[in-house]
């Protein structure tokens, strides 16, 4: 497989959907194909995966083994792939879209519930399951369950995450926490909440040097929002006013789309909350254009419900009834369940 430059993970990767996916996602096929390519010969790759294990393995039978191995397909690579992969890793290709696919922030969430089941699904086999970037492939299934409110099958679906962290991207020990957080507070689960919160603050100050800067300012953006969340839900005045100062402390100009949107959602509440409702009106208004900036369909469909939530549903039936026709579209329950609630 041809390599390609590296994909934000808030980035639809060129290919994404087209026919240039292999129909089995990736399989070890490709990767060995890859490696060759890469080291000029099946021979040189088999010499350095031996070389890797101080030359317990004659080069001539690892090549053997590279040569059956390549014909597994998306089947279980047995010794040899784990070999594989921990000499030589996943290339970037498959692993910036594992990541992809896994990153509630990017733009994976805007596709059909059932296509990014069977997306997440297809890519869930070879070397990619037995890879480090299978924690993505877990937290995008996460993601799909909780958009069907299928609370249990999310938890098992965090829970095989969780297993996967210690190997993996600090990335995703964040984006494991963040989603911990909204399984805990769905659950009414507090203690949950509250653990998950500080875990990802933690690895956000930690580790914000290996986190792309646009990545890291939508992280960011997504724990100040499930924090304000938390504070707005005790209808405290003073945790009100907290609330409203985390979302004013999220950078305005040059972040991305995404994180804007959250912040002009988040004030567009705080404002509410005060009475404020034609600045509630204005960051809500902001909040919808940010996320068509991003091309974000579910934060535009929650950004018009925070206008009609504003507004009021007589004064806001266009905005309820377009948001209603992005949740049906997607097929997300959850969404919809929004939208229902704003009625």
């Amino acid at each position: 497989m041809r390599a390609r430059r590296a994909a934000r993970p808030d980035k639809v990767p060129d290919n994404a959907g087209s026919n240039e996916a292999a129909p089995a996602g990736y399989t070890w096929t490709a990767l060995v194909d890859h490696l060759v390519t890469a080291h000029g010969s099946l021979a040189r790759v088999a010499e350095l995966l031996s070389e890797s294990r101080g030359f317990r393995d004659d080069v001539a039978s690892v090549e053997r083994a590279l040569r059956r191995l390549r014909t597994r397909g998306d089947q279980p690579g047995g010794v040899w792939g784990a070999r594989l992969l921990e000499r030589f890793g996943l290339p970037e290709e498959p692993a910036q879209r594992a990541r992809w696919m896994g990153s509630y922030h990017s733009r994976f969430t805007d596709l059909p519930v059932e296509a990014c089941e069977s997306l997440l699904r297809m890519w869930d086999s070879g070397p990619v399951r037995e890879s480090r970037s299978r924690v993505w492939i877990e937290l995008g299934l996460t993601s799909v369950a909780l958009r069907r409110r299928a609370l249990e099958l999310a938890d098992r679906h965090l829970a095989r995450a969780k297993l996967l962290l210690a190997r993996s991207h600090p990335a995703a020990a964040v984006e494991w926490a963040l989603t911990d957080g909204f399984v805990g507070s769905r659950l009414e689960a507090q203690g949950r909440v509250d653990a998950a919160l500080a875990l990802a603050g933690e690895a956000l100050e930690k580790h914000a040097h290996e986190i792309d800067p646009d990545e890291l300012a939508c992280l960011r953006a997504r724990w100040i929002d499930q924090r304000a969340f938390d504070l707005n839900r005790t209808r405290s005045p003073e945790n009100e006013r907290l609330a409203l100062a985390l979302y004013e402390s999220l950078a305005d100009k040059g972040a991305p789309a995404f994180a804007r949107c959250r912040r002009e959602n988040g004030l567009a509440y705080g404002h509410l909350r005060r009475g404020d409702l034609a600045v509630a009106r204005a960051h809500a208004e902001r909040a919808a254009r940010a996320a068509g900036d991003a091309g974000a369909l579910r934060l535009r469909a929650m950004s018009l419900l925070m206008i009609v939530k504003i507004a009021g549903v007589a004064n806001a039936l266009e905005e309820l009834e377009r948001a209603r026709a992005i949740a049906r579209s997607l097929g997300d329950h959850e969404l919809l369940a929004r939208v229902e609630r704003a009625r």
